[in-house]
């Protein structure tokens, strides 16, 4: 693609991860020993697709700054937003369709922590779970009182994604402003084992059910091995919408400062009901986890992805790779259809801090519409 840049306005707006700040002893201390940090860069990605559509990219400088005061008496505050500007784009609307919000709060919260009990955090808010992932309004509390356990419970009234390569256009209500509930728990009875159980409900919406378990284990000082099985049960409450569910597993190995693994993912054939924003088109389109770049159809209807992943460090650069296909129902089509994506990355630290990073996937689907190429590369400097 060939670009052509016009100059990045970099708004001087608020975003980032926070950092956590040495406890104050009066309400000066909470500024001045407030932690202000962020992220400057630049991101860009060109799409050759097949078939009929036609290419389409685009790239755009971010700046994303972030301040948390230092605690007073437990109780800290924090702000974070983003902001981005256009820098080329393939074609009309290639950038907005994809960067809906040039500017965003993307934080702004209370947080209530208390050492060796958990915290409260109480407002716009990153929060990373099993399906609930991304920014939030609403309200997530962690539980460390009991030794080898942590609870974590939420409630999302609104959702939105903010990041380098898509801002939705606003937060968006969840169950018509009802919101999700969620209650996960993190027990590790032995220090190999970790057992995740959650529940996530949507009042006349859904409720679902899930257990993630990971083994790792060493039987030498160059080996470990992870096995890492998940399964969830989601109960539609929305009319003829029918029940669904998920399965994954995966083995890996590490070895000679490399990891490969094997994986396999399904989805009932009746699909993982409901998104929680009330359109009811898969679980999985909310905060997924999947391992893939792209993964268009890993969360469909019936849809089963084998899959075989790598990673591999060498003198500071990072290289990672992940092949897999998916068979799933298409609708419009009537019929199976079969996507196989291959992924391969490669990222290094020039400097502290300044990391480079570029992205291959390749994505081959029976429907040559929907197959392409693409290539997405990202310069960060974090401050």
């Amino acid at each position: 693609m060939k670009l052509g840049y016009s100059r990045v306005v970099a708004a001087m707006i608020l975003g980032s991860t926070l950092g956590f700040a040495a406890e104050a002893t009066n309400l000066q201390e909470v500024f001045t020993q407030g932690e202000l940090t962020g992220t400057v860069g630049w991101f860009g990605i060109h799409q050759n697709n097949k078939g009929e559509t036609p290419d389409a990219g685009f790239s755009n400088g971010y700046l994303n700054v972030g301040f948390e005061t230092a605690p007073f008496y437990g109780v800290s505050l924090g702000v974070s937003g983003w902001g981005s500007a256009k820098t080329s784009e393939k074609n009309d609307d290639d950038y907005k369709s994809n960067i809906e919000d040039r500017s965003v709060l993307s934080q702004a919260y209370v947080k209530i922590e208390q050492e060796g009990l958990g915290k409260v955090v109480l407002g716009r808010q990153a929060v990373d779970f099993n399906w609930l992932g991304d920014y939030i309004d609403g309200a997530t509390a962690e539980i460390s009182a009991v030794e080898n356990l942590v609870v974590s419970l939420a409630w999302a009234r609104k959702y939105s994604v903010v990041d380098i390569d898509e801002v939705s256009e606003e937060f968006s209500k969840l169950n018509e402003n009802k919101g999700i509930y969620m209650i996960d728990a993190k027990y590790t009875p032995i220090e190999a084992l970790e057992l995740n159980p959650y529940l996530y409900y949507g009042e006349n919406l859904l409720s679902a059910y899930g257990l993630k378990a990971t083994l790792t284990l060493a039987p030498s000082e160059e080996v470990k091995t992870t096995t890492m099985a998940h399964y969830v049960s989601v109960n539609s409450d929305v009319g003829d919408v029918k029940d669904g569910s998920f399965t994954q597993l995966e083995q890996g190995i590490e070895l000679l400062g490399g990891k490969v693994a094997l994986g396999y993912m399904k989805v009932d054939k009746d699909g993982m009901v409901n998104s929680f924003s009330g359109d009811m088109s898969g679980l999985g389109d909310f905060g997924d986890q999947s391992p893939f770049e792209e993964g268009n159809h890993v969360f469909a209807l019936d849809a089963k992805t084998p899959y075989i992943r790598a990673e591999y460090e060498i003198e500071g650069v990072k290289l990672a790779t992940i092949y897999g296909q998916t068979k799933y129902y298409d609708a419009g089509f009537d019929k199976k259809i079969k996507e196989k994506e291959f992924n391969f990355s490669v990222g290094y630290e020039f400097i502290k801090n300044l990391e480079t990073s570029l992205i291959y996937a390749n994505v081959d689907n029976d429907n040559k519409d929907d197959s392409y190429n693409a290539i997405k590369a990202h310069v960060a400097y974090k401050f």
